[in-house]
């Protein structure tokens, strides 16, 4: 018994797991590999409907040998762990974001000082890919004399990278108008601090926000322990009985609403137009 609902929890959370990311999709574009016919579309929900046929059949074979009680306790389970699995996951994305913007300002820095010191643009490069190593790409491109500021632009479509951007720009301009490249990037490095000063106010002004969903997220732990406190029995309810299996999915699928409402009205504009990037 313990085997199949662990098999159904594992199942569950395959199939609400997000899509593969952009870069896997560029591996498998139609430009990099050969036409097998129909959309990615088409077969990415043929396979969630597989997947959630193999839910159903699970689960009625567990329904057939421990009862109702099992399925529903496995499926709860599964959509919670899948909640707790984006909400960190989310979480660590905008961590790395944020680590990796306060690298591309160290790197910048150390650019504009390299420049001012009077070394090659490629040498400086080599000096901040020291710092940041999304630039190592970059700075083995620039002494092989390849196309650098393609190669900045391709690396900053990572959450985070986004400066490099400005940084291909001012690379493009100096290169075609023999600008002073340490002045642009000095004056890059100063645009990108007083950018992420600006994006941690916003953090911290939407940080009471999230914990407050959060918080309402876990009010019906503590409201299930306050059932039994007073003599009840509301997870006999919840599994056992039809009403309760209407009530654990309505509260299961309102909280999910929530968080996801919550998560978008909070998500700040530099995530949004990331996403919008990734859809383009």
């Amino acid at each position: 018994m313990q085997a199949l609902t662990a098999l159904l929890v594992l199942i569950t959370v395959m199939a609400l797991l997000p899509n593969p990311s952009r870069a896997l999709h560029r591996l498998n574009s139609p430009a990099s590999r050969p036409s097998v016919g129909g959309s990615d579309l088409a077969r990415s929900a043929g396979r969630r409907l597989g997947v959630i046929f193999a839910i159903v059949a699970v689960g009625i074979l567990v329904s057939a040998s421990t009862g109702p009680a099992v399925v529903v306790t496995a499926l709860a389970v599964g959509v919670v762990a899948m909640v707790v699995v984006g909400q960190r996951a989310r979480a660590l994305r905008r961590r790395t974001a944020a680590a990796r913007r306060a690298t591309v300002i160290e790197a910048c820095d150390v650019l504009a000082a390299e420049l001012a010191a009077g070394r090659p643009p490629a040498a400086a490069l080599e000096g901040a890919a020291t710092v940041c190593p999304d630039l190592k790409v970059a700075s083995a491109a620039a002494k092989l004399g390849g196309d650098v500021p393609a190669l900045l632009e391709l690396i900053a479509e990572s959450p985070g990278a986004e400066g490099l951007r400005a940084l291909a720009a001012a690379w493009r301009v100096a290169d075609e108008s023999g600008a002073a490249f340490a002045l642009l990037t000095e004056r890059l490095a100063d645009s990108l601090r007083a950018d992420e000063t600006i994006r941690r106010q916003i953090t911290t002004g939407l940080a009471g926000t999230r914990a407050t969903a959060r918080l309402l997220a876990v009010l019906p732990v503590f409201g299930t322990a306050l059932g039994y406190a007073i003599g009840a029995d509301p997870l006999a309810f919840l599994t056992n009985t039809p009403p309760g299996w209407l009530c654990l999915a309505l509260g299961l699928t309102l909280t999910i609403l929530g968080l996801r409402w919550t998560d978008a009205q909070t998500r700040p504009p530099w995530e949004s137009r990331h996403r919008a990037n990734q859809r383009a």
